[in-house]
This record gives structure tokens, sequence and C-alpha cells, in this order.
């Protein structure tokens, strides 16, 4: 696991290409859907749905009809809930299963969800996984395998707050916000749309530098 301070480092230095290879549309995607959720029953708003599933890649990931209108049907009934019982949810999810039959635990899908919720809250996906130096746990029991997401969930939760609180990615954001001008989105969504891209970014960096390891191999 990577120290908060050294993430942040990371970031700074490489804070012109992480807020290049974020687009307008993805703000305006986030935003719409923002929008169309607090506006409206999205279990009927089915624009709403198709670009959530196209924005989050749900559509990509083997799921069936029936998990998705689950998804969305968990997604509004828990819009009012003070507090997001992440555990429940997930494990909700996991009675539907995808077009192989199988039951899979969606971590990643759940996160997103809260986060729509309330973006107060992180997401979890591979890229940010990475930037923390994490792997996606591979335990065969549910209960172990979700224990372990968790974890990395609170420590990637409690290393955003140490970053609003002690101001580490100050420039970082300045630059996402003269990119982005009148964005609206919070600063915590900020700090998942960068550190998104930087998982992005490091996953290209370290392409390259296996490359040139297999060629002077």
């Amino acid at each position: 696991m990577k120290e908060i301070n050294e993430i942040a480092d990371w970031i700074n230095e490489f804070s012109n290409e992480i807020i290049g290879n974020i687009d307008q549309e993805s703000i305006d995607v986030f935003n719409f859907l923002k929008t169309e959720y607090l506006k409206s029953d999205i279990t009927k708003n089915f624009l709403f749905q198709f670009v959530y599933r196209s924005f989050f890649r749900l559509d990509n990931a083997g799921l069936t009809p029936e998990f998705k209108t689950e998804y969305f049907e968990l997604l509004e009934k828990n819009r009012n809930k003070k507090q997001f019982d992440f555990e429940k949810n997930v494990k909700r999810l996991f009675d539907f299963p995808n077009r192989k039959g199988q039951n899979t635990l969606q971590f990643s899908f759940t996160s997103k969800m809260f986060n729509m919720i309330d973006n107060v809250m992180p997401i979890y996906d591979s890229e940010v996984a990475k930037m923390f130096g994490f792997s996606r746990p591979y335990n065969p029991e549910f209960e172990k395998k979700l224990e372990k997401y968790l974890h990395q969930f609170d420590i990637i939760s409690k290393g955003y707050s140490e970053i609003k609180k002690e101001r580490l990615l100050t420039g970082t954001i300045e630059l996402f916000d003269r990119k982005f001008k009148d964005n609206n989105l919070s600063e915590m969504k900020k700090i998942d749309f960068i550190f998104w891209s930087a998982g992005k970014i490091q996953n290209r960096i370290d392409k390259v530098k296996n490359n040139e390891f297999h060629t002077k191999v």
C-alpha cells in the first residue's frame, strides 16, 4: 500500500497529463446524471439508465437485465437513506447471477451507486485501486472477499479525506478548475476524476516500462 503523500506527490508531478486525459464530455455526462437523479424516479427514467450504463460501463460486465433492473431499483430506494448500507446492497446484487450463471461480487458498481447518491464518497475501481497499490481480492469466499474490498475502500476514503484536509492536491485541482470552468463538481468528485485519470496514466507508464524491459531482455 502506498502512502497518501507519496500518491499526491506523483499526481502533482504528472498533473498536466492527468488533467489532459479528462475530457469535457465526462464532466458533462456526470452532471447530467446527477441532475436527472435528483429530479426524477430513475426506475422510470430510461434515458438516465441508458446514459448511466454507458458512462459506468455497466453494459460491458456480462450482467443480466434482471441485475440491471435491481441495480436501478436499489439506486432509487437508497436516495433518501441517511446511511448507505454498503454490505446489504452488495449482497443483494450478489443474488443476481451474471450471463454465465455466476454470482459475482460487484463492489465497484456498488461504489458507483453509493457515489451517485452522495458523491462525498469515493468510487472504487481498478484505476483508483492501482494508485493505492491495491489489487483485486480473489478470495473465493464471499465474506472474506467483501471484507478485503471494504478495507481497501476505507483506506481510499480516509486518503481522500486527508487530501482535502491537508490540501495535498491544491495545484492539480486548480488545474482541473482552469480547464473545466463552472464544472459544478464537489471537491470530492474532482478528486474522483483525478484519481481515475491518474490510474489510466500510471497504466500507460507501466506498459511502456514493461515493453522497454522485454526489449532489453
